[in-house]
């Protein structure tokens, strides 16, 4: 055994050192998990940004037409109402709970599908329902603390991450993955390249 043990019950130089040490990672984890908290709610706020311009100037017809009608692409309304239904799972980490709006159409992993001549609601109403969500819960994301991030996130969302923090991590990224499809279909529809302002 090394130096650092109790000597007559006196803690010596070596166990002050070793427990300050041990603090001192602890304390650098946190502000590890802390830092990975504002960089996910910067990511968070960019998403809520580029989704309003994505989506800006389509017509809600053009949102259900699929590009040369190639069935095996999505249209944009699916997309739009896709990721809408993300943002409902990223609130399932907080104490925000929101009514799920039009699941049936837009669930997340694997459990829906873009589908033609059926009744959607329209572009504008899954963009309000997106940006009313945008406030609560942000404001329940920044109180996020990190135990919490580090725990596990609820069924059936512990099958895509670990912990609530890689959840929120792989949720960013997949908003990030489906803006930038919607950003390639405006081309389609020869709109102007999404805005970044």
């Amino acid at each position: 055994m090394s130096q650092s043990t109790l000597k007559n019950g006196v803690i010596t130089p070596d166990i002050v050192h070793y427990q300050t040490v041990c603090f001192l990672q602890a304390t650098k984890l946190v502000q590890s998990i802390q830092s990975m908290k504002d960089v996910l709610l910067l990511q968070f706020d960019l998403h809520q940004r580029l989704y309003n311009n994505v989506l800006d100037g389509f017509t809600d017809e053009e949102t259900n037409r699929r590009p040369h009608g190639d069935r095996n692409m999505n249209h944009v309304k699916y997309l739009a109402g896709h990721l809408l239904n993300s943002r409902y799972g990223l609130t399932s980490m907080t104490w925000f709970s929101p009514e799920v709006k039009w699941n049936d159409l837009f669930a997340v992993m694997g459990q829906s599908e873009a589908k033609d001549d059926i009744p959607y609601p329209s572009i504008e109403e899954i963009k309000k329902e997106w940006n009313i969500l945008y406030e609560p819960t942000r404001k329940e994301l920044e109180k996020l603390t990190a135990d919490s991030l580090a725990k596990t996130p609820l069924a059936p969302f512990d099958k895509v991450a670990e912990s609530k923090g890689k959840l929120w991590a792989f949720i960013n990224h997949h908003q990030a993955y489906h803006i930038g499809q919607i950003s390639i279909l405006r081309k389609a529809f020869a709109k102007k390249p999404m805005s970044y302002e």
